[in-house]
This record gives structure tokens, sequence and C-alpha cells, in this order.
């Protein structure tokens, strides 16, 4: 069986067949691409229209001209607006802390002073102190046994003042003992200051209430409340008040002592000795004394028994 031979015409047929065959292919592919790329184009073209009028929806008052802005965000009062409130409510959530200059401390110290005149120091410390707008709280000067005098003062010196008036005491003598306390009592204030406030808001508010009353109970009732309200912000004011003025003048417990001095040692030499010797003769006779008090019972006993022993030898003899 033999093959038959193809010529040019069919070979060339065949060919085009093909070609068209392919050609036809590739054009229901490419349509059929074109189509799904003109519906995901349209798919995101409605995705963005939809974020656009969601966020125009969310806040009508952001504008998003990008191209006219160059990306960055307009400036609508409702975008300063919100800003604004952002920065209000960071700045809410940060904790308060009051600067340095208003913080509030109580100082407290107390020192010991060696002077040549207790009473003449505190005398000046007394005049210095009230120079320096503060005052003295107490004084008291003494004296010892031995003549020595003493004096001891609480002085309130003006808020940080505390180390001048250590360097006042040093001019007066020689300073000792020195301890000097601080407590910051800023956080205890603020509490106090919120107290006293909520309270006359209430005091306040009771007053309106009182003056609106249309029965006896209502006023009993608004004048009971009113009154322990009053009590309670009175208590808060005076307790504010004292801590106030610790914070303003410092407290200060100061001991003036004085120098030994030849008047105030025992005398000595021929005096000294004189009194020392008439004390030993008075020692020495006392004990004498003493122990002849001790003995005088035992010699009695003894002169007794040697008397009844010679009658009874004299007696033997007879």
């Amino acid at each position: 069986m033999t093959t038959p031979e193809l010529d040019e015409r069919r070979i060339d047929a065949m060919r085009s067949s093909i070609m068209n065959t392919v050609d036809a292919d590739v054009a229901r592919r490419g349509r059929r691409a074109r189509r799904g790329l003109g519906a995901l184009a349209a798919a995101c073209f409605v995705v963005v229209l939809g974020g656009v009028g969601f966020s125009q929806l969310v806040n009508p008052n952001v504008a998003s001209d990008d191209s006219a802005s160059g990306g960055r965000a307009a400036t609508e009062p409702g975008v300063a607006g919100a800003g604004a409130l952002q920065d209000s409510t960071t700045e809410k959530a940060a904790p308060e802390v009051a600067p340095r200059d208003v913080r509030e401390v109580i100082t407290t110290g107390s020192v010991d002073v060696t002077v040549d005149d207790p009473r003449d120091a505190a005398q000046r410390l007394s005049a210095w102190v009230e120079a320096a707008s503060g005052r003295v709280d107490g004084r008291t000067e003494s004296k010892d046994g031995e003549g020595r005098a003493s004096a001891s003062l609480t002085v309130r010196v003006p808020s940080g003042q505390m180390s001048k008036a250590l360097a006042q005491l040093a001019t007066y003598g020689d300073v000792g003992t020195v301890d000097v306390q601080n407590e910051d009592v800023t956080a205890q204030g603020q509490d106090l200051d919120a107290r006293i406030k909520a309270l006359e808001i209430s005091i306040d508010r009771l007053e309106k209430i009182l003056a609106a009353a249309d029965s006896s109970n209502e006023v009993v009732a608004a004048e009971g409340a009113l009154t322990q309200r009053q009590e309670q912000l009175e208590s808060l004011q005076s307790q504010r008040k004292s801590l106030s003025d610790q914070v303003a003048l410092s407290t200060l417990h100061v001991e003036l002592i004085q120098k030994g001095s030849a008047s105030s040692v025992s005398p000595g030499g021929f005096q000294g000795g004189l009194t020392k010797g008439w004390n030993a003769l008075v020692d020495t006779v006392n004990g004498i004394v003493s122990l002849a008090g001790v003995l005088a019972p035992w010699l009695a006993v003894a002169l007794i028994a040697w008397i009844l022993w010679r009658v009874a030898r004299r007696v033997s003899r007879a």
C-alpha cells in the first residue's frame, strides 16, 4: 500500500486551516481576558466609590483631595476640632504632676548650740526670727544646780530660710547636732482642696433646695443635711489652714547651752584642801563613834562575865 504524496496546494490549504483555527482561538481567549479585566476594573471602581462614600458618611467635614493637598490632611474646622479633642483627651489621660515651684513641703528641724550667755543668745535669736517675718512659739530659760544657764526655743521661720537660721545660730556659738527633715504634703493639700470644693458645691445646692422647699419635712431634712455639710466644711478648712501654716513656716527647735567656766568649777587651792580635810576628820570621828556604838553592848556583856568569874573564883577559894 503506497502513501499518497501531498502537493504544494494541499500543504498550503492545511497550513491555512490550522492558522485560522489558531487565530480564532487566540481571538476568543483575548475577548475572555478583556471581559475579565473589565469586570475587575468595575469591581475596584465600585469598592473605591463605596469607601469614599462611607468615609464621607462617617466624617462629612474631612476632605480627601490628595491631588490638591499633596497627600496632607485638610484643614476644615471639623478636622481642627477633632485634633483639639484628641489633644485634650491625651492631656487628661496624662497623670497630673504639680510643678516644682508649687510643691508643698513641711520642714522641721532641731539643733543644739553651746554659747557664752544662753539668755542673750535667746534674745538675739528671737529678734532675728521676728525680723525675718517669723515667730517664736515657745521660749524657756533655766539654771541647773551648778548655776549653768540654758535656754530652749521653738521658732517658726519662713519656708526656705532654714539654712539662714542655722547660719545665724552659728554666729552665736558652737553648733552641735543638727537634724532637719522635709515632708512633701502636696497630695494631701490637693485632696483637701478637692473635698472643700465638693462640699461648697453641695452646700450651694442644699441652700437652693431649702429655698424652694414647700413642706416642713423638706425644710427639716434640707436644714439637717446643710448643717452637717457646713460642719464638715469648717473641719476641712481648719485642716487646710493648719497644713498651709506648717508649709509656710518651718519649725526649728533650738537648745542653747552655756559653756563651762571657772566660776562653775568646785573651789580648789587652800580653801578646797581645808574643806576636804575637815570633811575627812568629821568622817573619821563619825566612824569611831559608830564603831563605839557597835562595840558597847559586847563590852557590857564581857564586863558582866568578868565580874561573875571573879566572884565565882573567890567563893571557890573560901
